[in-house]
Parts: structure tokens; sequence; C-alpha cells
């Protein structure tokens, strides 16, 4: 009974380290989800951008705004670079977190298993004493019928 008592203690802690990684992992999640919308934003803000340069660039530009707008680009696209950088290291982060929390899920489901196993060997147990008290009466009322018998 002690050691069930003592299991328990186990699981709750288990059960604590798991809703923990959890919330880790979907924290992550969040904000590999944020950087992602990001990501799409900046790419948007570059197809606006270069339609809107191409409707105005048919009536014309001097070569010092194409060098301009070439420098612009370059730099949203050195954006859209570390945008990708960083999303790549947020995903190792959800890998990470998503490989802790199956980690944390499999020990409790060990130790949930390890209690059932205990609890239906104490019911197993308590279930042959109380047979061999019931043979044992069974028995021993047999042995006075013979014995009244006689």
């Amino acid at each position: 009974m002690a050691d069930l008592k003592q299991l328990n203690i186990v699981k709750e802690l288990a059960l604590k380290k798991e809703r923990t990684a959890l919330q880790a992992l979907s924290a992550a999640q969040q904000q590999m989800a944020g950087l992602q919308q990001q990501l799409k934003t900046l790419q948007q803000y570059k197809t606006d951008y270069v339609a809107q340069i191409t409707a105005t660039g048919r009536d014309g530009v001097t070569v010092a705004n194409l060098l301009l707008l070439q420098n612009f680009l370059a730099k949203i696209d050195t954006s859209l670079t570390q945008q990708r950088d960083i999303i790549a290291r947020a995903q190792l982060a959800v890998n990470s977190r998503r490989t802790q929390w199956q980690q944390a899920r499999q020990y409790l489901d060990s130790i949930s298993h390890l209690i059932s196993s205990s609890e239906q060997k104490i019911i197993d147990i308590e279930l042959k004493k109380e047979q061999k008290l019931a043979d044992e009466f069974a028995m021993m009322a047999h042995y006075r019928k013979l014995k009244a018998s006689r």
C-alpha cells in the first residue's frame, strides 16, 4: 500500500512535468505561427512593392531611383532570408519541445500503467485471500457436518 502511495506521488509529479512540457510546446508552436505570419506579411509587402514599382516604371525611372529601388528590394530580400532563418530555428525549438513532451507523456503513461498493475495485484491478492477463507469455512462446515452426522 505504501508503494502505491509513493507511485501516486510520482504520478502527480510526472503529470505536472507533462503539463509543463505541453505548455512549452504550445508556446513554441504559437511563436512559430507568428513568425510564419510575419514572413507571409513580408512576402506580400515585397510583392505589392514590386507591383507598385512596375506600374510606376512604365512612365520611366531614373537611374538613381532604379538603384534606390534595387537597394530597397535587396534589403527586403535580406529580411526575408533572416526571417526564414529565424523560422528554421523556431522549428528546431518546436521539434525539441515536442520531443520533451512526448518523453514526459511516455513516462506518465508508464507510471499510470505501473499503478494500474499494482492495483490489480492488490485486488488479485485480496480475492485470493477471500477465496481461501471461503474454502476454509466450507471445509470446516463440511467437517462439522460429518462430525455431527456420526
